[in-house]
């Protein structure tokens, strides 16, 4: 095998995507397949987790239509986290996955949040349960589908069903077990305790593997699917946003991470396994020997805001020609403040009801003003998170990817919020590249990254001071919000 490939699989919420890479992350082979879940009910969210393996089976044919199968060394998986798959003693499911944007449990959090304080070991757990996590969903199965719970033999989250159809393990990885609830942080183990307190059956829990450990080569019935009699390495894998810190160096140079996609996501990654009071914590554990924990928080509505603006309220789809209308002399100087969290917030206010609004309109507001405030309160978002979940060292830059890295003004606006560099990576580099580079890895031992196309974003001193003036502002807007009872009505009208 001259140049041996990679393959990674990130298994999202509505596609699947697929890349083949060399050794040095150069791509070969790239595709995409999108497809939908069901809404049943209101705020209920689920599909059938076959549809994820017929897409997979079918992608993978495909890619080997373009390279030999004993060109494959490994494959690796990602995927979108706290989603649950329930299986029977088969292997089958026995009722559709219930996927992390599930909202069926929200009234049933404080519940769930009241008994796990009742144990010291699970009160720090009740910080971070909410729709859509493991736990709520298991529990909703067990006191609404007794009959179906009954037949329960594993719990899984997306990806590790998928490899079950591809390798026949029952395995989970550190990232999607510590994100479950039901995992114990200190001990590194799932936790006994909340077995314990919700009568859960220690047998429901698959193993726990590093992130790059084989867990077993294709099945002789899927090598039979794809044609192939190769057999090839399939690894543990890891939840998305491991991954996606993982391929941007985060681990390696220990600098957090801003991801700008859908949701705006702060990634603090930390070598020492210092648990923080505020954010999730995710234990990264790519190695056996790896002690890697990332503190994360997310400004839910994220780079969805600048969309919702620009399509619903201006309905226009020109984001590059409305960015350049917004003179440069009005960074910083804004009148207007915009708070972003319109679809609810879980890290700072732990608030799924939360909504945004527009401070400090007038009669000679314009529409400059108010999008350049949209912009700003997602960096205003930002840096709040980052203030709460920080190392106590400082860090030297913010990486920066996702669909908002790609606006420059978007971007010197962050680097000035913060008053941090902002290393905008200009190659793609994607969760999907992390699941390989998870192989590479699993296979080879060790991943070398290769030097990749960047661009630095430095703050201006006297921008900084602006925007901290303007910060300040927003947090006094924030706690006049959270005194007035906001956090409870999800209103800002009392400001």
């Amino acid at each position: 095998m001259k140049q041996p490939i990679y393959v990674g699989l990130d298994i999202g919420t509505t596609a699947i995507k697929i890349s083949a890479v060399t050794q040095q992350l150069e791509a070969v082979y790239e595709m995409q397949y999108a497809y939908n879940y069901r809404t049943p009910c209101k705020g209920w969210t689920e599909i059938n987790p076959d549809t994820w393996v017929d897409i997979v089976l079918e992608g993978l044919k495909e890619l080997l239509q373009h390279i030999p199968a004993k060109k494959i060394a490994g494959i690796g998986i990602t995927g979108q986290m706290h989603t649950i798959v329930f299986v029977d003693q088969q292997g089958e499911s026995v009722r559709p996955a219930i996927l992390w944007n599930d909202n069926r449990t929200k009234e049933a959090i404080p519940m769930i949040k009241q008994q796990l304080q009742k144990k010291e070991q699970t009160a720090h757990l009740s910080q971070v349960v909410s729709p859509g996590s493991p736990l709520a969903s298991l529990l909703w199965v067990k006191e609404n589908e007794p009959e179906k719970y009954n037949q329960i033999a594993k719990i899984l989250i997306a990806k590790d069903y998928v490899k079950l159809k591809l390798t026949g393990t029952y395995t989970t990885d550190y990232c999607d077990a510590s994100t479950s609830s039901m995992y114990n942080l200190y001990t590194d183990t799932w936790s006994k305790e909340v077995q314990q307190l919700f009568d859960f059956d220690p047998q429901l829990f698959p193993e726990i593997k590093p992130a790059s450990t084989i867990v077993g080569c294709l099945t002789p019935n899927v090598c039979e699917i794809l044609e192939i009699d190769t057999k090839i390495p399939v690894i543990a894998g890891t939840g998305d946003n491991v991954a996606a810190a993982l391929v941007s160096r985060s681990f390696e140079e220990n600098q957090p991470l801003i991801s700008l996609g859908t949701s705006g996501v702060v990634v603090i990654p930390d070598q020492t396994h210092c648990l923080k009071p505020k954010g999730k914590n995710v234990v990264a554990k790519i190695t056996e020997t790896d002690n890697a924990i990332i503190t994360q928080g997310t400004v839910q509505a994220g780079a969805k805001v600048n969309s919702w603006w620009m399509e619903k309220i201006l309905h226009t789809t020109e984001y590059s020609k409305e960015q350049k209308q917004i003179d440069d002399n009005l960074l910083g100087k804004n009148d207007v403040q915009f708070f972003p969290h319109m679809n609810g917030e879980k890290t700072l206010f732990a608030n799924p009801m939360l909504r945004g609004a527009f401070v400090g309109l007038g009669l000679e507001t314009t529409r400059e003003e108010m999008y350049l405030a949209v912009l700003e309160g997602v960096a205003f978002g930002i840096r709040q998170l980052f203030e709460a979940m920080r190392n106590k060292q400082q860090p030297e830059y913010f990486t920066i990817v996702g669909g908002g890295a790609q606006s420059e003004l978007w971007i010197k606006i962050i680097c000035n919020v913060l008053g941090y560099p902002i290393k905008r990576i200009v190659s793609s580099q994607e969760a999907v590249h992390g699941a390989a580079i998870l192989a590479i890895i699993g296979v080879e031992g060790s991943f070398s990254f290769p030097d990749n196309e960047y661009q630095m974003v430095y703050p201006k001193q006297l921008l900084c001071k602006s925007y901290e003036d303007c910060y300040q502002r927003y947090i006094k807007l924030v706690q006049m919000f959270l005194s007035a009872g906001g956090a409870e009505n999800g209103r800002m009208s009392d400001l």
